[in-house]
């Protein structure tokens, strides 16, 4: 049999029993704003606002964007304390930022919120020979969960 000719035979059968959907249009629904700017000057304003007040949050509350910002400000300090070349501030702006995820505690880093400035970071360490940072992060391993688990009545008859 041909399956056109079978298709044609159930819609005639079946008119009565085929339902078409539509789609629904959403024409009625208004989008709510709770608020309207009427003009550039007030959306600069609460712009600029916002962009002060992303420094003044907790180390671990802000983004990577800003954290790399407040990096690059670090190590430029740390440039005029210790003295450090062009490379040797490259190295060390590529240390923070490669490892951010890894200095995301405030315990690892010392943020002042009012001064919006990295005072020092914990795992950081100067060698003053040849003028290079490294840091020391102990990645902590996960225990086994071997004393955890419950022993059978085997386990526990022969101990």
């Amino acid at each position: 049999m041909d399956l056109k000719y079978i298709l044609n035979s159930n819609n005639n059968n079946n008119e009565k029993n085929v339902h078409v959907h539509k789609k629904s249009s959403f024409s009625h629904v208004k989008k709510s704003n709770t608020t309207n700017y009427s003009n550039k000057n007030e959306i600069d304003d609460l712009l600029k606002l916002e962009k002060q007040n992303l420094y003044y949050k907790s180390w671990n509350k802000i983004d990577n964007s800003t954290k790399n910002n407040l990096f690059k400000d670090f190590v430029s300090i740390e440039k005029n304390k210790n003295d450090l070349d062009e490379k040797q501030t490259l190295l060390l702006t590529n240390l923070l930022i490669n490892n951010i995820k890894k200095l995301n505690k405030a315990s690892e880093v010392q943020y002042d919120q009012d001064e919006c400035k990295i005072t020092k970071i914990n795992n950081l360490i100067f060698n003053e020979n040849n003028k290079s940072y490294s840091l020391n992060i102990i990645d902590k391993k996960p225990k086994s969960n071997n004393s955890n688990k419950s022993k059978s009545r085997l386990d526990k008859f022969i101990k």
